[in-house]
């Protein structure tokens, strides 16, 4: 397994405050099983995945869990943090004002109003491409932040 796997068995049972044994009962699987989760021996399949993101309360668990599972997923799904839920709605807010300031919504529709993107117009493009990127990330960490 490569080194930046984020190991959401051990991340979710000490977030839940269990013991290995308590866990694995509180999951559904074997003891054995949450210890090869936790060493990085096997991971958990979705059901187990979604199982780990209902007992610990931690959404952001199915994200990571669908990152480390798919090369494309980690490929164009951006690194979310989990942050508390006021630091992250602050942070999308402030891309979105960011962007605002930014672009002119009428830029966005007058490239795309032709159905593709013009050499001319393929900087500007990347441009917004990449500030949505920033605002998308953002919307999930409020999706998956903490409620603290």
């Amino acid at each position: 397994m490569e080194n930046s796997y984020r190991n959401i068995c051990r991340i979710a049972r000490q977030t839940a405050g269990m013991t290995q044994a308590r866990w694995a009962e509180a999951i559904d699987v074997s003891t054995e099983a949450v210890a090869q989760y936790e060493a990085g021996k096997i991971r958990p399949t979705d059901d187990v995945a979604i199982r780990m993101i209902e007992v610990a309360g931690m959404p952001v668990l199915g994200y990571w869990h669908l990152l480390n599972k798919s090369r494309v997923a980690a490929q164009l799904l951006p690194e979310v943090e989990r942050l508390p839920l006021p630091q992250a709605v602050v942070q999308l807010l402030l891309r979105i004002r960011d962007f605002e300031q930014r672009h002119r919504m009428d830029e966005l529709l007058h490239i795309s109003a032709d159905g593709h993107v013009d050499n001319e117009e393929t900087e500007l493009f990347q441009l917004i491409a990449s500030d949505l990127q920033g605002i998308i990330q953002a919307a999930i960490q409020v999706q998956v932040a903490q409620d603290q």
